[in-house]
């Protein structure tokens, strides 16, 4: 067999393995008792306690994600006003960040985006776009907060779903996300970033890095294996 031939073998073995971390994964918030500069507002109406990274079935291609947080609009995910100029406040999307490529999950359906699902987005909207709010403000919120996916040309990826609970009290929420990717947003989780405002005002953000797997994925041994058959081959020659 030729050389090239093994190495062409070996990487075709690696396209469908994963370097994935081991789950569930867990990120935990401080809490605004501990750091006051967590929540800004009322920790009742904004407050991410946790988000975890329950699952993930490689055979669907599909993710289960964990936020434990309160949220002024209840169980229904829907908008709510804590007075003066945020009158209109809703909760953010989860983003992933890998590389050039940005990623959506929003909880609720707005405009293009169906709640639940994945999508590659072109950018994202801060907490003073989404609120129309002036430097005046910036005090009361996190206006540089990524809160909500662009809409336009956002490409859908795989269909999912939010579900909620109350955990304590109608603002103390369990919100379940189970989406499907596809094979780059899996090829790139591992390394990649995410973020999470609990309102739109970004007075609570909770982000992460994806670390890296502990064992190399099936394709990388096999890999590896190639490469030392074709060297006994070569030794073989020479003699």
């Amino acid at each position: 067999m030729r050389i090239t031939t093994l190495f062409l073998l070996a990487a075709s073995l690696t396209l469908p393995a994963f370097a994935l971390p081991t789950f569930p994964l867990t990120y935990t918030d401080p809490l605004a008792s501990a750091d006051p500069a967590d929540v800004i507002g009322d920790p009742n109406q904004f407050d991410i306690a946790s988000l975890r990274f329950a699952s993930f079935d490689a055979g669907a291609k599909r993710f289960t994600v964990e936020i434990l947080m309160n949220y002024g609009g209840g169980t229904s995910l829907g908008a709510f006003s804590v007075g003066g100029a945020f009158t209109n406040l809703n909760v953010g999307d989860l983003f992933f960040f890998s590389g050039s490529n940005i990623y959506a999950v929003p909880l609720v359906t707005r405009g293009s985006l169906d709640a639940g699902d994945l999508y590659r987005v072109t950018g994202t909207q801060t907490a003073q776009q989404v609120l129309g709010l002036g430097p005046d403000q910036d005090s009361n919120y996190r206006p540089n907060a990524p809160v909500w996916a662009n809409t336009t040309r956002a490409t859908p990826i795989g269909a999912g779903t939010v579900t909620t609970s109350t955990t304590g009290g109608p603002t103390n929420l369990k919100v379940v996300l189970s989406f499907v990717a596809n094979d780059a947003f899996i090829a790139g989780f591992e390394g990649s970033t995410f973020s999470f405002a609990s309102a739109t005002c970004g007075n609570d953000l909770i982000t992460g890095t994806i670390p890296g797997s502990e064992i190399p994925e099936p394709g990388t041994w096999a890999l590896l294996g190639a490469g030392l058959v074709a060297l006994g081959y070569m030794r073989r020659r020479a003699a």
